[in-house]
């Protein structure tokens, strides 16, 4: 109100203040829109990607403040929810829907907390537009974006920041691209280049996956990362090899690399611990396969321990599973045992196509083939 009046007393808007200006007292009229058959193939273009950065906005700030107030976030049902929204607002001539960090910043610092404050908000909108719209004409732009500045100010949470450094350094990357193209180039655009930054970050974490060097701890069967156990000791001849990281395209590359690189090292054999796999793909698969083809042509056989159950089965159909054979081994100790040429413990046939699974399975776990 009194930067209403500052305006009018002042004519500040004579001298270059940016105001609200005149505003329709009237709803435009319900139908569905009388939209030419030849605009429809650019406008369906201009649907997806509104609906898709429209959602993303939307979920981001719902993510902010679900996580604020502890509450349950359902994407599902938000996407209903703007369907809705959008379909009202298309009856009308509206502009698309979706949910703004600013609006709700707003409304947050108000009080809100249930969808009654929408509505609530809904019939003030109904009620300035049918009688105060004359009091908003020389209201002043800076004044609402004052209102919005202060009430996203609260978002900025430094302390949050600081915790993410500390934790992992690289997951700042997709936050700092998101503040730095917000405000550079908008709400949408900001969004959707944080969202491909971060899917860059994880593309780059997946295509070079941590891998380790493992050595047995004296006296147990256990084998684990001699860069955490330097007490650990590395077999003789052999190098023991972990992957922590399913087996995909994006790394497929790399983990050959390495595992030939074992290979080179390995005057007798080299053990792939494959407890970090939780899943392989077919491009994976036919890495394993050029990895055993050189192991190979050098004469170092390729064993292979700890088979997670859903890589056994992408093993089993594509064959890999029975050209493996008697290298398939339950436990990293076992693979070991059987490269250095002792005996190991054997679980049913492990000739064929590979180990007894059934010998592995506990009763608990025997029907769900993909344990």
């Amino acid at each position: 109100a009194g930067s209403t009046l500052a305006v009018d007393l002042l004519d500040l808007e004579a001298e270059g203040v940016a105001v609200v200006g005149d505003i329709p007292d009237s709803l435009p009229v319900f139908g569905v829109p009388d939209t030419p058959g030849s605009l429809m193939a650019d406008l369906a273009v201009a649907a997806v990607v509104i609906t898709v950065v429209g959602f993303m906005e939307s979920i981001a700030v719902a993510k902010v403040y679900a996580r604020r107030h502890r509450y349950d976030l359902d994407p599902d049902q938000e996407l209903i929810g703007l369907g809705a929204a959008n379909v009202a607002s298309g009856l009308f001539g509206g502009y698309p829907v979706t949910g703004g960090f600013s609006r709700t910043a707003v409304n947050d610092t108000a009080g809100a907390r249930t969808p009654l404050a929408s509505v609530v908000t809904a019939v003030l909108v109904l009620i300035t537009i049918a009688l105060l719209t004359p009091l908003l004409v020389s209201l002043p732009k800076a004044a609402l974006g004052a209102v919005i500045m202060v009430a996203v100010a609260g978002l900025i949470d430094v302390g949050e920041m600081r915790h993410i450094a500390s934790v992992k350094r690289s997951d700042l990357i997709g936050m700092g691209v998101a503040f730095v193209a917000t405000l550079a180039l908008g709400i949408e655009i900001g969004i959707v280049l944080a969202v491909v930054a971060s899917m860059l970050v994880v593309f780059a974490r997946m295509s070079r996956p941590h891998t380790a060097v493992l050595g047995r701890i004296d006296g147990t069967t256990s084998y684990r990362n001699i860069s955490r156990f330097p007490e650990a000791v590395v077999p003789r001849d052999v190098t023991v090899l972990r992957i922590d990281a399913s087996l995909s395209f994006v790394n497929a590359a790399n983990v050959k690399a390495t595992l030939i690189a074992a290979a080179d090292a390995a005057p007798a054999a080299v053990v792939l611990d494959a407890s970090g796999i939780n899943d392989i793909d077919a491009t994976g698969v036919e890495a394993l396969r050029d990895v055993l083809t050189e192991c190979a042509d050098r004469g170092v056989p390729l064993h292979i321990a700890d088979v997670k159950g859903p890589v056994r089965d992408v093993l089993h159909r594509s064959g890999l599973w029975t050209q493996l054979a008697d290298r398939l081994h339950p436990t990293t100790h076992d693979g070991v045992e059987a490269a250095l040429g002792r005996d190991a413990v054997v679980h049913g046939d492990q000739r064929g196509r590979g180990l007894d699974e059934r010998a592995l399975l506990t009763p608990s776990t025997r029907s769900n083939p993909r344990a």
